[in-house]
C-alpha cells in the first residue's frame, strides 16, 4: 500500500477518527502530521502508539496560518467545526480538504449504506447490519457509531456491506462520500449551536441523499421530500408516519411504505396497505423505532435482498443500551432508562411512548446541555403526560422558568437526587423517566455514563429488588 508514498497529509483533530484516519494514510506511505488545539496531555495515552507509526503529533495548536512544508491533503475530523481555528489551519495550506468519512470510504471496496437522521440513526444502523448478517452477508458497521470508517479500511476485511452512521458533523466536509444507499430517518432541531439554524441542520442531513451513487437507493421521510434533490437515477422510497399518507394530495407511489397504529405497511397506488408487519411482531418499542424498521425493510427490499432472510432477525432485534429501556419496576413504578435522548424530539419519542390517555403519570428527569436548542417543542406532551419534571444540568434553570407554568418542576443538584425526588413523589401505575433532551458532557463522560448513574441511583433506592432490573 504505497499510493500515498511520500505525500503530507495534515489531519486536523486527535480523537478516534482523526488517528484512525492518519493511520491509514501512514499505511499507505503518507508522511502523517496530526494537529490538535488541545494539550499534549490529553493525549498521552496515546503518543507512543503514534511515534511507532511514524507519525507526528503537534498539541496546542492554536496558530490559524500554516507555515510548514507542503501539504497534499487535509483530513478534517467530524469534531473540527468549520469556524474553528483549526479548520481555518487547514484552509490556509491550499491543498484539498475532505471529511474522515470520505477519506476512509475512499479504500473501502463494497458497496456502502449510510444512515442519517436526527434520532434513530444507531439503532437503524444496527438493525440493518444483523438484518443483513442473517441473510448471510458479511457485514459491519461503523461511523458515528463508534467506529471509524477509516478504521475498518486499515484493517482491510473483505465485507459485501458496510453500514456507515452518518452526523451532521460528519457531512459539514463531506465532498467525495458515494454511498450505494442512504437513509434519511427525520430532521429535528438539534445541534444548532454549531450549525446555526435549522436550514443548515437540514440541509447537511438531506445533502447525503444526493451523494449516493447512481443507480443508488434512498429511503427517506416523507415530510422532507420538498427539502430532498435527488438524481432521477436514483431509486428512491417514502416512508410515511401514522396516516400521513391519507392527507397526501397525490397518488403514493409503489416504493412508498407507511407506519400505522398496528405495524407496517406498503402502499399502492390508491392509497390503500399491504400489512407487511404487525407492531407485536417486533421487540423495539415506540412508535419511532416502527419507522426505523420500516426504512430498514424498504432499504433490504431496494437491495433484492428476501425478506424471509431475515425475517427472524428483524422480529428478535433490540435496541442497545440506554435507549427507552425498563431497567426496574419497583412497588409497581416502572423506572426507565432513556439517557440517548439527548435533543428534544427523542425526548418527545420517549413521553408518547410512555404516555397514557389515564393522564400525567411520568415523572421526568431532564435537563443538561441544550446545544442552542429550546426544547419548547416538548411542551404539548409535557402538559399532557408529565406529572412532574426534576431538572438537572446546565440548563436547569432556563427549563425551569419555561416549564414551571405547565408542571411541577424540582431542580436537583445530581442524578441521585432526582431519582430520590422523583421515586418519593411517584405512586402506582406511574414511570419514572430519564429522557434528558440535551446532551451529558455537563456533568458526565458520556450519555452512557449518565444512563449508569441513572441505574445506580434506582439499584440503590430502599427496598429496590426490582423486578427484571437491569445492571
Amino acid at each position: 500500500m504505497s499510493d500515498l508514498l511520500g505525500c503530507r497529509i495534515l489531519v486536523l483533530g486527535a480523537g478516534g477518527s482523526g488517528c484512525a484516519a492518519a493511520s491509514l494514510a501512514r499505511a499507505h506511505g503518507a508522511e502523517v502530521t496530526i494537529v490538535d488545539s488541545a494539550p499534549r496531555e490529553k493525549f498521552a495515552s496515546i503518543l507512543s502508539r503514534l511515534e511507532e507509526q511514524g507519525i507526528q503529533l503537534e498539541c496546542g495548536v492554536t496558530v490559524e496560518k500554516w507555515d510548514g512544508p507542503e501539504i497534499y491533503q487535509v483530513v478534517v475530523s467530524p469534531g473540527i467545526p468549520l469556524d474553528s481555528p483549526l479548520h481555518r489551519l487547514g484552509e490556509s495550506t491550499g491543498a484539498p480538504m475532505i471529511g474522515e468519512v470520505d477519506f476512509g470510504a475512499s479504500y473501502i471496496d463494497c458497496p456502502i449504506l449510510a444512515v442519517t437522521g436526527t434520532n434513530g440513526k444507531t439503532t437503524t444502523v444496527e438493525l440493518l447490519a444483523a438484518c443483513l448478517d442473517a441473510a448471510g452477508y458479511k457485514v459491519r458497521a461503523c461511523g458515528n457509531i463508534g467506529l471509524p470508517v477509516s478504521q475498518v479500511a486499515l484493517e482491510g476485511a473483505r465485507l459485501d456491506y458496510l453500514v456507515v452512521e452518518i452526523s451532521s458533523f460528519q457531512m459539514e466536509s463531506s465532498v467525495s462520500f458515494k454511498p450505494r444507499g442512504a437513509i434519511l430517518l427525520n430532521v429535528t432541531p438539534d445541534h444548532l449551536d454549531r450549525h446555526g439554524t435549522l436550514e443548515c441542520y437540514r440541509g447537511l442531513k438531506t445533502k447525503l441523499l444526493s451523494q449516493v451513487e447512481s443507480g443508488g437507493a434512498v429511503v427517506y421521510h416523507a415530510a422532507l421530500e420538498k427539502f430532498v434533490a435527488l438524481n432521477d437515477a436514483v431509486r428512491r422510497s417514502r416512508l410515511w408516519l401514522c396516516g400521513e399518507h391519507r392527507d397526501f394530495d397525490g397518488r403514493p407511489d409503489a416504493s412508498d411504505w407507511a407506519v400505522e397504529s398496528d405495524g407496517l405497511y406498503r402502499l399502492r397506488e390508491n392509497g390503500e396497505g399491504e400489512k407487511i408487519l404487525s407492531r407485536s411482531g417486533l421487540q423495539l418499542c415506540g412508535s419511532h423505532n416502527l419507522a426505523n424498521a420500516l426504512a430498514v425493510i424498504a432499504m433490504l427490499e431496494a437491495l433484492g435482498i428476501n425478506a424471509e432472510s431475515y425475517s427472524a432477525a428483524l422480529r428478535s432485534f433490540q435496541s442497545g443500551p440506554h435507549r427507552i429501556k425498563v431497567i426496574s419496576v419497583r412497588h409497581d413504578v416502572q423506572f426507565v432508562d432513556d439517557s440517548k435522548a439527548t435533543d428534544v424530539d427523542a425526548m418527545i419519542q420517549a413521553l408518547r411512548t410512555f404516555g397514557t390517555s389515564a393522564g400525567k403519570g411520568i415523572h421526568l428527569i431532564a435537563g443538561g446541555l441544550a446545544k442552542g436548542c429550546t426544547l419548547s417543542e416538548a411542551e404539548p406532551e409535557i402538559r399532557m403526560y408529565v406529572k412532574a419534571v426534576y431538572l438537572i444540568g446546565e440548563c436547569k434553570e432556563r427549563l425551569a422558568s419555561s416549564w414551571k407554568q405547565i408542571v411541577p418542576c424540582t431542580i436537583c443538584e445530581s442524578m441521585a437526587e432526582a431519582v430520590n425526588c422523583a421515586a418519593e413523589a411517584a405512586i402506582a401505575g406511574e414511570t419514572v423517566l430519564l429522557s434528558p433532551g440535551c446532551a451529558s458532557m455537563d456533568m458526565f463522560r458520556s450519555y452512557a455514563d449518565r444512563g449508569q448513574c441513572f441505574i445506580d441511583a434506582v439499584n440503590a433506592l430502599p427496598e429496590c429488588a426490582a423486578d427484571g432490573a437491569e445492571s
